[in-house]
C-alpha cells in the first residue's frame, strides 16, 4: 500500500472512564441524518481552507480576495461558487453540482446562480488570467494559469530525512504462481486504437528480503530495481535480465549505510539514475552508466520518497517540498546544470504530487496528487501545453502508473477495487478505469518496456499484528495474529481493543474483545480508515474514514451499528478525540496556513477553529487531560479540556516523531530511534525519562496505552517483497 506520505494515523489515550455521556445514538442520527450514504457535502466556508490564485490570495472564512494591500469582500454565495469551481481544478461543474454545494440542494431560480457567478466575474475583473467561463447548457469552469518561474531557481537543497512511508510487502512465491494458473488471458478496450491481452504471469524476484521499485529498460531486455534484506535495512540497486527467469542479478551498487531506490532509465537506455539518502538523512539525485560506470552526482534533493522519472534525455523529474511548505510539488532538474523548474503546482493544503510516469514521447507526465492521508488521484500534464488535468477524482489510492506504447493508455495499481490490483484509464477520452487483473496479488509500482510487451511489477503485502509490553517494559506478548496489517489501536477499560486493519482485504475498523475474538465493527467503502478512539465511557467510538476522496470524522456503535459522519467539510484531518467529559470532539485539520485545532459540537455538527491552536496536528486525551503536538515542534503541549487553548507543560517534553508518542498517567510515553534500534521510553512530568523496552517498529508507528498503564503497539511481523512480470500482447 502506498501511503499518503506525510502523516498521521493514530496514537491513543487511556480509555479511562468519563463522565457519562447521555446523548443517544438515535438523537446523533437524528440531528445529522447521515448513514453511510453520504450525499455531496455543501460548502461551509467557516472551516474552507486559504488558498492561492495566481496573485490573488483568497481566504474563504473571512469571505475576502486580497491582491497586495488591496481586499474585495464577496457574498457569501459568491465566495461558495468560487470555492467550489477552484475545487474542480479546471474541469466544468455542472449548474445542478454548483447548487447543491452552494445552495444546499434548494430549488432556486436560475437568477441567483447568475447573478452569483456575474459578481464573482466582477470581482476578478482586474485579476490577469482569471476567468469564469460558461459551457452553455452544462455549467461553469474558472480557468486560470499557473504561474511559473522566469528563471530557473537554485539547485534544491538537501533536507532532513522524514519518516519512512508505510509501504506493502509481498506474499511469498507460491502466491505468484497460483496468479499465473488463474488469471489466464485478459483484454482491455481502450477507446479503440489497441486491444491489449495478458499471455502469461510469472515471478521475476524470489529473493529473501524486499525487491522493489522496478524500472525496465527501453529494450525491455532488463529490469532495475532496488533491494535489501528487510524493511528498514539500506537497500541497494540491483540490475536482472529478464528473459531468463533464473538469471543472477548484477548488484549496481554498493553503498554501505545508504538507502538507494527509485531506478529510472535514461529514454536512450544508457544511463540509469536513481535517488541516495545517507545515513545523515541527506537526499541526492546520482546517475551512472550501469553496470560499472563512474557514478555523478546531479542533485541534492529533498524527497526521497517521492519517485524519479525522465522528462527528457537532459532533464529529471522529482519531488521538491519548498521549506515550510506542505505540499510537495515536481519539478524538473537539467542533469548538467542541477537546475530546476515547477512542472506542477498543487494545493497549499494537500499532501502533494508524486510518482511521476512519463509516456514515452515525452508528452504526457502522469502523477499522484495526494489531498490527504489516504485520499489519492491521478493527474496528467500535457508537458507542451502545460495544461493539467484529473483522470481519477474518488480518492482510491494509486501506487504505481506506467504507460503502454499507444500514450493513452495508463495502467496503475490501486485499492479501488478493495485490493490492490491492476487498472487502466484512457488518458485521451474520458472514461472510467477499468480492472485488468482478477484481484488476487496486492500490485505496487510497476514499469513497462517500450514496446509495451512486459510489465514489471512490486507484489506483496506487509503483516503487522498488534502486541502488548508491560507498563513497566519487557517484552512483548501477541495481541492478533493473522494476514494482513493491523494500526492505530486503542484500549477500552474493559480490554476491548479498537483498531484499523486490512485484514478481510479492505480497510476497516474492527476490535479485539477480552475473550480474544476479533470482530469487524465497519463495513465501508472506503479508501482509508484510521485513528479510531473510544469515548470516555466506552460507549462509542470515532475515527477517520476516507470516502470519495473526503476526510470526516465517523462514529460508531462498539456492535457496530450506528455508522455516522460527524463533519461535514471534508478537508485533510491528522486525528480526532474526544473531550473529557465525553460530549465534546476535537480534530486537527490543515488549511493554506497550516494545521489547526478544530470543536465540534457532533449533536449539531457545528465546528469552530481553536483559538491559538496554530500548528496542531496530533491530539491526544489521557482521563481528563487533553495533550498535542505542533507540525515542526518537538515538545508536547496540555490543552484545555474544556476549550482546547494550549499551555505549556511545567517540564518540558520533547518527542522526536509526529505521531510516534502517546500520554500516560505518569508522562509521555514515545519512541526513540526507528527500525531495528527504536525503543520505547517514557518521560515523567518532572521531566525525568527512562527506557522501556525495544520496539519492533512497523512502519504505522501509532500505540495506544490501556488502563492498567501497559502499551498496544503494532509490531512488524512479515517483511518481504517480490518482482512479477506480466506479457503483454
Amino acid at each position: 500500500m502506498q501511503p499518503a506520505n506525510d502523516t498521521c494515523s493514530s496514537t491513543a489515550g487511556p480509555a479511562t472512564q468519563g463522565a457519562i455521556d447521555d446523548l443517544s445514538f438515535d438523537t446523533f442520527q437524528a440531528a445529522m441524518n447521515e448513514m453511510s450514504s453520504i450525499p455531496a457535502r455543501p460548502i461551509e466556508l467557516a472551516i474552507e481552507a486559504p488558498f492561492q490564485l495566481r496573485t490573488l490570495e483568497v481566504t474563504p472564512a473571512a469571505l475576502e480576495l486580497r491582491r497586495g494591500g488591496e481586499v474585495t469582500t464577496l457574498e457569501p454565495r459568491v465566495m461558495q461558487v468560487l470555492v467550489a469551481l477552484h475545487r474542480a481544478e479546471g474541469r466544468v461543474v455542472s449548474r445542478e453540482e454548483l447548487l447543491e454545494l452552494c445552495w444546499e440542494g434548494r430549488i432556486v431560480g436560475d437568477d441567483s446562480l447568475n447573478r452569483s457567478v456575474s459578481q464573482l466575474r466582477k470581482a476578478l475583473a482586474g485579476a490577469d488570467d482569471i476567468s469564469v467561463d460558461t459551457i452553455p447548457r452544462v455549467g461553469y469552469r474558472l480557468r486560470f494559469e499557473i504561474e511559473t518561474p522566469e528563471a530557473a531557481p537554485e539547485p534544491i537543497p538537501a533536507r532532513a530525512k522524514s519518516p519512512v512511508s508505510f509501504r506493502t510487502k509481498a506474499v511469498a512465491a507460491v502466491a505468484v504462481l497460483a496468479i499465473c494458473g488463474t488469471v489466464g488471458a485478459f483484454t482491455l478496450y481502450v477507446g479503440a486504437p489497441h486491444t491489449w491481452s495478458a499471455s502469461g504471469v510469472r515471478p521475476l524476484t524470489q529473493e529473501a528480503g524486499v525487491e522493489m521499485f522496478p524500472a525496465m529498460s527501453p529494450d525491455g531486455l532488463a529490469v532495475a530495481y532496488s533491494a535489501g534484506p528487510g524493511f528498514w535495512v539500506p537497500r541497494d540497486i540491483y540490475l536482472r535480465n529478464v528473459s531468463v527467469g533464473d538469471a543472477t542479478p548484477v548488484r549496481i551498487t554498493d553503498t554501505p549505510h545508504a538507502d538507494e531506490s527509485a531506478p529510472a532509465w535514461s529514454p536512450d537506455g544508457d544511463r540509469l539514475a536513481f535517488l541516495r539518502e545517507d545515513a545523515a538523512g541527506q537526499c541526492s539525485i546520482v546517475m551512472i552508466t550501469p553496470p560499472n560506470g563512474a557514478e555523478r552526482v546531479i542533485s541534492a534533493c529533498s524527497d526521497p520518497y517521492a519517485g524519479l522519472a525522465w522528462l527528457n534525455a537532459n532533464e529529471l523529474i522529482v519531488g521538491h517540498r519548498p521549506a515550510g511548505a506542505r505540499a510537495r510539488r515536481l519539478v524538473a532538474i537539467d542533469v548538467t546544470s542541477g537546475r530546476s523548474r515547477a512542472l506542477t503546482n498543487p494545493p497549499v493544503d494537500m499532501l502533494g504530487d508524486s510518482a511521476p510516469a512519463v509516456s514515452a514521447s515525452g508528452r504526457r507526465l502522469a502523477f499522484r496528487r495526494t489531498a490527504a492521508m489516504g485520499s489519492d488521484s491521478i493527474h496528467m500534464l500535457d508537458v507542451s501545453t502545460r495544461e493539467t488535468r484529473s483522470l481519477t477524482g474518488d480518492g482510491w489510492k494509486a501506487a504505481g502508473f506506467t504507460w503502454a506504447k499507444d500514450e493513452r493508455t495508463l495502467f496503475f495499481s490501486s485499492n479501488r477495487g478493495g485490493d490492490f490490483g491492476l487498472w487502466a484509464i484512457d488518458a485521451v477520452q474520458e472514461s472510467d478505469p477499468r480492472r485488468v487483473t482478477l484481484g488476487m496479488l496486492p500490485l505496487g509500482r510497476m514499469s513497462v518496456d517500450r514496446q509495451s510487451r512486459q510489465i514489471a511489477v512490486e507484489t506483496g503485502r506487509i503483516q503487522t499484528n498488534l502486541a502488548r509490553i508491560g507498563a513497566g517494559g519487557g517484552a512483548s506478548s501477541p495481541i492478533t495474529t493473522g494476514e494482513g496489517t493491523d494500526w492505530d489501536p486503542d484500549a477500552r477499560a474493559d480490554g476491548t481493543i479498537l483498531f484499523a486493519s486490512d485484514r478481510s482485504g479492505t480497510n476497516q475498523i474492527w476490535a479485539h474483545r477480552p475473550d480474544g475474538r476479533i470482530v469487524r465493527l465497519s463495513d465501508m467503502k472506503a479508501s482509508y480508515v484510521y485513528a479510531p478512539r473510544w469515548s470516555p465511557n466506552g460507549q462509542r467510538a470515532i475515527f477517520l474514514g476516507v470516502v470519495d476522496g473526503r476526510t470526516h470524522v465517523y462514529s460508531i456503535r462498539p456492535d457496530g451499528s450506528g455508522l455516522t459522519r460527524l463533519t461535514r467539510d471534508g478537508g485533510p484531518k491528522g486525528r480526532a478525540t474526544w473531550g473529557p467529559d465525553g460530549k465534546r470532539l476535537f480534530f486537527t485539520a490543515v488549511s493554506g496556513s497550516g494545521w489547526h485545532l478544530i470543536a465540534l459540537d457532533p449533536v449539531s455538527g457545528r465546528a469552530s477553529p481553536v483559538p491559538g491552536s496554530r500548528g496542531i496536528a496530533i491530539v491526544e486525551r489521557a482521563g481528563a487531560r487533553l495533550f498535542a503536538r505542533r507540525a515542526g515542534e518537538s515538545a508536547i503541549v496540555e490543552l484545555d479540556p474544556r476549550s482546547g487553548a494550549p499551555r505549556a507543560l511545567p517540564a518540558r517534553i520533547d518527542v522526536a516523531g509526529l505521531e510516534a508518542w502517546a500520554p500516560r498517567e505518569d508522562g509521555i510515553v514515545h519512541v526513540r530511534g526507528e527500525g531495528p534500534s527504536a525503543e520505547l521510553w517514557i518521560t515523567g512530568w518532572d521531566g525525568a525519562s527512562r527506557r522501556l523496552a525495544p520496539l519492533r517498529q512497523a512502519p504505522r508507528i501509532p500505540f495506544a496505552i490501556a488502563t492498567d498503564g501497559s502499551i498496544v503497539t503494532p509490531q512488524l511481523i512479515a517483511d518481504n517483497r517480490d518482482l512479477m512480470l506480466i506479457n503483454l500482447d
